[in-house]
């Protein structure tokens, strides 16, 4: 019996030792973000982007010029739209239908998705309801999923119908304390990767 106790607390030690060895291998939080930083820093290099921190007083930006939001979000408007703007509430909230195309980055590789393709689905949603729509497909695994985000729905507060941007959006940004990444973003798979959105198309219909 004695001998059957010692082989158990062996066992046990070498699962503890084998758990926190795991533990040790995991990035940290501050591993993640400084990792997508780095990630991102590139991307700002080989697309020859230049970051300013305040928007633009006359709402025009220069070629490759993105204003880094208090979200983390780097947004550059190409078109800002016909003038007409989104408006939230039950009752008169605007439908919005978004199209995206970009790539996003996950350890050395590069990947691009295009919805703008006839057979992909744009993302149709009420102003206001993103975070609604981002939780409701939140096991979907389809294009909601993946870029789909309360970052995408955060640029029509400087936008209106019609608007064409670029936006980044890192996995870490916030927006009121939620993620304004997409689903894909936060997931313990992908954690903190950033996606690039090099044409985002906002439609406004009835």
């Amino acid at each position: 019996m004695k001998k059957c106790f010692y082989v158990l607390v062996l066992i046990s030690c070498i699962m503890n030792l084998m758990f926190i060895v795991s533990c040790d291998k995991y990035p940290t939080y501050e591993e993640l973000k400084s990792d997508e930083r780095e990630i991102i820093n590139r991307v700002l290099v080989e697309k020859g982007i230049k970051v300013i921190h305040n928007y633009p007083s006359n709402g025009v930006f220069e070629e490759n010029e993105f204003v880094q939001l208090s979200s983390g979000i780097y947004l550059h408007v190409v078109d800002s739209g016909n003038g007409d703007r989104a408006k939230a509430g039950t009752d008169r909230a605007t439908d919005v239908l978004i199209r995206v195309s970009g790539e996003y980055y996950y350890g050395d590789s590069v990947y691009q998705f295009n919805t703008f393709q006839n057979g992909n689905e744009g993302f149709s949603f009420k102003y206001g309801s993103a975070y609604s729509v981002v939780s409701a497909n939140s096991n979907t695994y389809n294009s909601y999923y993946y870029f789909f985000s309360m970052g995408l729905e955060s640029v029509l507060s400087y936008v209106g119908d019609g608007a064409v941007v670029k936006l980044i959006v890192p996995g870490y940004s916030e927006i009121n304390n939620y993620p304004a990444g997409s689903t894909m973003q936060s997931s313990d798979r992908y954690k903190y990767i950033p996606i690039y959105y090099d044409r985002i198309r906002y439609t406004f219909y009835k």
